[in-house]
């Protein structure tokens, strides 16, 4: 896990080459930070079970070390812990990672907040894979956690007694994990759980080494059943993943975001400890408040870029949300250069993808007015939006969408 020693280099995380082709390669989910103890963990609890799990070497995973952060790509160094027999577990477990107080049982802070997560994954609606995928790589000494916009939502209606609510259909949420184990040892553990449940060993599956997310379709296609990304790991010029929780969060789009749920331990884990305050838990207000915040504040242009485009996203999403506290957002995007669009011009093929995102993100534009309320935000997204010629729908035309008509 992050932090080990290796020949007195310090272990980094996972990277990935190719491995077997059980999986077919995809675009995946290419979101900021939706992001091991890879293969031979000593356990997400520090109880020293080996986790060793399942890679043979021929996983694709590579094990990342110190300096590897200056090459072009991942070296070929398996991340199988037997063939390093110079290996020192030094790194800190996850929970030893993070304040113990960021750490809460789900029912702590909310009576009958277990039973809302246990009603995705375990309910009569959920697929029947996830229960057996969770349990399996738990055994297996990997950690597994729920995040995104399932934690943030369950846990956000639990501060107004909503959260029975957000689980009605069971199975209806696009869930996203992350966890400690590479991409390489969850697609094989995923391959070997879906063998042994007939329901769904032919589930449609795809792997972005674009991105390491690996995906599990529904049935017919239209939606994702499940994302696993590897916990994220900063500093990486090619797509690797790591064990190091408040990396992880560091990285996020927002810190609302940076929630996770341990299904086993039925643990909310707050690693930075803003998420649970910006969502509201803890205020005297009512309706509690939503406030609008970065983790931290990258410096790439791209990232920028990206992250201004996501929170458009939520800022339209959120729009009728009393109180929402957009006061940091604001002052972070107000700084950002005002020719950001046009540091993006030395890699054409991000323009491709920033609005293949949008177009994702906000189907059809923004209506008039909130156009020109994203465009209060300040110049660099103002740019971003001129550049990537996006089409803002009339105010009348959504009311009427809204009513019906």
């Amino acid at each position: 896990m992050t932090g080990d020693l290796v020949d007195g280099r310090r272990v980094l995380g996972f990277g990935h080459a190719d491995g077997p082709a059980s999986w077919t390669d995809g675009a995946g989910t290419d979101g900021i930070g939706t992001s091991g103890t890879g293969t031979g963990g000593t356990g997400v609890d520090g109880t020293g079970r080996s986790g060793v799990g399942v890679d043979d070497g021929d996983s694709g995973d590579r094990l990342l070390l110190d300096g590897d952060e200056r090459a072009g790509g991942p070296p070929a160094r398996s991340a199988d812990p037997d063939r390093h027999p110079a290996l020192e577990r030094t790194g800190p477990p996850p929970y030893r990672q993070i304040d113990a107080r960021n750490v809460h049982h789900a029912d702590a802070l909310a009576p009958g907040l277990v039973a809302a997560f246990e009603g995705l994954l375990y309910g009569p609606d959920a697929p029947g894979f996830l229960g057996a995928l969770v349990d399996r790589l738990d055994a297996d000494g990997h950690g597994v956690w729920l995040v995104g916009g399932v934690p943030r939502d369950l846990v956000a209606g639990a501060a107004t007694g909503a959260a029975r609510d957000l689980t009605a259909g069971g199975g209806a949420h696009d869930l996203d994990t992350t966890g400690t184990a590479p991409a390489g040892v969850f697609r094989t553990v995923a391959d070997e759980v879906f063998a042994l449940d007939g329901r769904s060993a032919e589930l449609p599956r795809r792997f972005s080494p674009r991105s390491l997310v690996c995906s599990v379709l529904a049935v017919r296609r239209d939606r994702r059943a499940l994302d696993y990304r590897g916990l994220g790991l900063t500093g990486m010029p090619y797509p690797a993943t790591g064990t190091d929780l408040l990396q992880d969060a560091r990285q996020r789009d927002l810190t609302v975001n940076t929630l996770l749920y341990d299904p086993v331990r039925r643990l909310v884990l707050d690693p930075l400890g803003w998420a649970l305050a910006d969502l509201g838990h803890g205020s005297e207000a009512a309706p509690p408040p939503l406030r609008i915040a970065l983790p931290e504040s990258p410096t790439r242009p791209d990232l920028c870029a990206e992250l201004l485009l996501r929170a458009a996203k939520f800022l339209i999403r959120w729009e009728t949300q009393p109180g929402l506290d957009t006061a940091a957002l604001r002052s972070w995007a107000a700084g950002l250069p005002a020719d950001l669009a046009a540091r993006l011009d030395g890699a054409p093929e991000g323009w491709s993808r920033l609005a293949e995102l949008w177009e994702a993100w906000v189907p059809g534009g923004p209506t008039a007015t909130q156009a020109k309320s994203l465009r209060e935000y300040g110049p660099a997204l103002s740019g971003l939006l001129d550049r990537l010629g996006v089409r803002e729908r009339s105010d009348a035309r959504d009311r009427s969408d809204e009513e019906g008509v």
